[in-house]
């Protein structure tokens, strides 16, 4: 069968499974959303209580009520889920990256490995009865098991391109979907007939048999539907008619032979009621902003029910075949920054003039009300009771009361963006903006002053700016660091190539780390005179770093990432992943206490600074050593 009341308890069940690689256990753990805030790739119901998901980093969730409450069952891998699919109530199946293959025969609280033969990715699973089922993936790759699961071969089909989707409605008859055609095969695999319905690049992302006649393709970059009502001899074509042409829809179901829904990445759910000919778009759920992959998968679990999964642990359900659509699970905020004054009290601000607070260190959050939708960038307290906030087109507010309250402060600048706020003690304070200029204030804000503008840079913005005291501080841009030694009073200007800078931290008086996109880190160890590359081989973008002392540092990005260094940034530590989507703060209490935060509300902690034991810790030394002229 293929297709909120969030619980309080989280079931950290954590299987060590044999996989590509060895992994450490991590330690973080999720605040918001519970149970987990990773994105969900597929869901699967065997029944209408029991249900299962599975996403990136490994994570798996299971509902035995419906969807009313939904546990973590843990990460079964540190590889990216791809479809699940359930055999019978205990049985299911999962598959991924590099050729994963994982079952489960009871339930979910353990999983055994089984091996693909391919390291291949491994898109999506049918199985039409309890002992048949294939596999579909990358390179044209199909695999077939006839015993449940327990093995799989090889399907020598021809198809070299990836495969997105694959379905049977029975043991012969069968279609899958991916670059330029739709396949279809009547013996089993065997054999496949080609349907070139489009040209090189065009992707078909989900394919759907309805009877042994009637099938259907979704079309995802013509945003249409193809349908055969002639098992694939004739093909109609139907536009979806789509809101925003750089929307794609990610995937596909039907319920008879006139009723269908699919989903796309920016959320929108679509139904027709005449076998596709005819699209009209849900209204009573609208994710603002569409700023992540929100949905992945749609599926069935009766005439009615329905489930759409996504980013940010999102899943959203209809009990009323789609006239209301309600989510279950998940967000879709994006936050952009996290302080902490005390290990109870801390301070969320994010997009559409978001600012959250916490006085039980994270467990519970309070929106706090600024009448304004602009993105908020930064914040930064000084003490327990005295912060800022910084946003776009010159938003700068500040309390003196915990945040009960917000004042404006008014900044000599127009309607730029404020991207970089620090304050060194309670009266001195520095902030960037875009345009490529550092303002300054002595005293608490009430008065600021340009103190530097970037003109190699040509207007590029000034993205962070931190100071070790009122005298010592750095900042960057896309292509540049800048260090001052005076309070701002002068600047030394480094170029540092295009690299896209995204975040500076003034360590001690001598050493300097700057890190950036693809996976960039730059070192100095002279208060900015020389800098050298350090090897992160973190994979992804680096977005925010946050150092406790000169030698404990931990820095975050895409996809989740997290390392940690215990030697001023020679060496990092990566870190096993649990959240999926872009991490764009991390902040310490203390060298245990941290937090970490991002795209789809994706808030997580830790109280033992991340590891429990180490995986690997690669040999960073410098890789490149540049001496600038100032």
């Amino acid at each position: 069968m293929r297709n909120i009341k969030i619980q309080i308890y989280i079931l950290s069940i954590f299987i060590f499974l044999p996989v590509i690689g060895v992994y450490a256990q991590s330690n973080w753990f999720w605040l918001q959303p519970l149970p987990t805030g990773a994105t969900l790739n597929s869901v699967d119901f065997w029944d209408r209580n029991t249900g299962y998901t599975c996403g990136k980093a490994g994570t798996v969730t299971k509902t035995t009520n419906g969807g009313l409450n939904w546990v973590l069952l843990g990460q079964i891998t540190s590889l990216n889920l791809t479809d699940i699919e359930c055999i019978n109530l205990n049985t299911c199946i999962v598959v991924g990256d590099s050729g994963y293959i994982a079952k489960t025969t009871n339930g979910g609280l353990n999983w055994v490995s089984i091996s693909s033969g391919t390291i291949n990715i491994l898109n999506e699973i049918s199985f039409p009865n309890s002992n048949t089922g294939y596999i579909c993936g990358f390179q044209g790759i199909v695999l077939k098991t006839t015993n449940s699961g327990n093995s799989w071969t090889m399907i020598q089909n021809g198809m070299a391109f990836t495969l997105y989707s694959i379905d049977f409605l029975n043991a012969d008859l069968g279609m899958s979907g991916g670059f330029n055609a739709v396949f279809t095969t009547t013996n089993g695999g065997l054999s496949w007939s080609t349907h070139q319905l489009g040209s090189f690049f065009d992707v078909f992302q989900n394919v759907c048999y309805v009877n042994d006649s009637l099938i259907y393709a979704l079309w995802s970059n013509n945003s249409s539907v193809c349908r055969s009502t002639n098992s694939g001899l004739i093909w109609e074509i139907f536009n979806i008619g789509i809101f925003d042409i750089s929307d794609i829809e990610r995937s596909m179901i039907f319920k008879d032979v006139r009723t269908g829904f699919i989903s796309t990445q920016y959320g929108e759910i679509g139904k027709t009621t005449n076998g596709g000919v005819n699209w009209f778009f849900d209204t009573t759920f609208m994710p603002i902003p569409r700023d992540i992959n929100i949905f992945w998968d749609i599926n069935k679990v009766d005439t009615s029910t329905y489930y759409t999964v996504g980013g940010g642990g999102l899943i959203v359900r209809t009990t009323n075949t789609g006239e209301l659509w309600e989510r279950q699970t998940g967000n879709i905020k994006t936050y952009n920054d996290i302080y902490f004054t005390t290990i109870n009290t801390g301070y969320i601000v994010g997009e559409k003039g978001l600012l959250l607070k916490t006085t039980d260190s994270g467990l519970n959050w309070n929106r706090i009300e600024l009448g304004t939708t602009v993105g908020l960038n930064k914040v930064f307290f000084t003490n327990e009771t005295t912060g800022y906030i910084c946003g776009d087109t010159a938003f700068l507010k500040k309390t003196t009361n915990s945040g009960n309250e917000w004042f404006s402060l008014s900044v000599p600048i127009l309607d730029t963006n404020i991207y970089g706020l620090h304050f060194p003690d309670e009266n001195s304070g520095f902030i960037s903006i875009g345009g490529g200029s550092m303002y300054k204030t002595t005293t608490a804000g009430t008065n600021w002053f340009r103190i530097f503008t970037l003109t190699e840079g040509s207007g590029q913005p000034v993205e962070d700016i931190n100071f070790l005291n009122t005298d010592y501080g750095a900042a960057i841009s896309q292509n540049f660091t800048l260090v001052t030694t005076n309070s701002g009073n002068n600047w030394n200007v480094f170029l540092q190539g295009s690299i896209a800078m995204k975040s500076v931290w003034f360590i001690d008086s001598l050493n300097i780390i700057a890190v950036a996109s693809n996976d960039k880190i730059r070192k100095s160890t002279n208060t900015g005179f020389s800098w050298f590359s350090i090897n992160n081989q973190m994979g992804s973008d680096i977005i925010s770093m946050f150092f406790w002392d000169s030698n404990y540092g931990v820095m975050c990005g895409n996809s989740g990432k997290i390392a940690k260094t215990t030697n001023g940034g020679m060496n990092w530590i990566h870190q096993q992943v649990i959240a999926s989507e872009f991490l764009n703060t991390v902040f310490f209490i203390n060298p245990n206490t941290g937090f970490a935060t991002g795209q789809g509300g994706q808030i997580i902690k830790t109280t033992n600074g991340g590891l429990s034991f180490i995986n690997t810790t690669a040999n960073n030394l410098p890789t490149t050593h540049q001496l600038f002229q100032n």
